[in-house]
């Protein structure tokens, strides 16, 4: 009996990833099912650190702070990438957490800020709940959604990530300039750009930095993500489909 080749091995693995069976819920790694509430664990510490010690200003004051946001926001998207009843019946239900969420608070939080406290909203409370709660909670739920629908935890952490690109990417702060009854700035003046630039950047290299995030985008879903995380987690191989009759 001859050893199977690493062509077939990786052929095993890609039938794995793609749909033959959940490499998380398949997983023989002892620990491959602790990932999904460790990372959750951590995620809210990090999201507890993030919003009771660091300022609610749109200035990023220190390098660190983005990293602690972007951090604890990998680990979020690690807790929903492995969780372990994806596909399940019910599983669906969950949804309900974001949507109450939503409405309950964050909705009329930003509302308050915008009619009735507008100095409020103009030292940064607005501009804090918009873009660390209202646009990574949109993320993270395309993100849950697929994943609670049995996508695979690969797919699942790319779509979290590209969702996180096009917001660094420049792309919403080239275009509200575009969208509103304003004039075209000479300058843009964004914190997450201008961490990496060390300054403003013209419009027109606004959209140089938009195009470099292109081949990065390209890059992350061209990883084999689900092959990696089934060799993780030492996932067995799906079996050969049955040849049709």
């Amino acid at each position: 009996m001859t050893a199977p080749s690493s062509a077939d091995a990786k052929s095993a693995l890609d039938r794995t990833a793609e749909g033959g069976q959940d490499p998380v819920r398949y997983g023989t790694r002892w620990w491959t099912r602790h990932v999904w509430w460790v990372s959750l664990v951590l995620g809210s510490a990090g999201f507890a650190y993030v919003w009771l010690a660091t300022p609610h200003v749109r200035e990023i004051e220190s390098v660190w702070h983005l990293v602690a946001k972007v951090v604890t926001f990998g680990f979020v998207c690690l807790a929903i990438a492995f969780f372990p009843l994806a596909g399940h019946r019910g599983a669906h239900l969950l949804l309900f957490l974001p949507f109450i969420f939503f409405t309950a608070y964050l909705f009329p939080r930003m509302g308050y800020f915008y009619f009735l406290d507008p100095e409020l909203a103009e030292a940064g409370s607005w501009y804090t709940h918009q873009f660390l709660l209202f646009y990574p909670g949109i993320v993270l739920t395309a993100a849950t959604a697929y994943r609670l629908g049995g996508g695979s935890p690969g797919r699942c952490l790319k779509i979290a990530a590209n969702g996180m690109l096009v917001i660094f990417s420049g792309l919403l702060d080239y275009t509200w300039w575009l969208v509103n009854p304003v004039d075209i700035p000479e300058v843009i003046d964004a914190p997450h750009i201008t961490i990496l630039t060390g300054g403003p950047i013209s419009y027109g290299a606004t959209l140089l930095f938009i195009a470099a995030h292109v081949p990065v985008v390209v890059a992350v879903n061209l990883l084999p993500l689900d092959r990696w995380i089934a060799r993780l987690v030492a996932a067995p191989a799906a079996p050969e489909p049955a040849p049709a009759a």
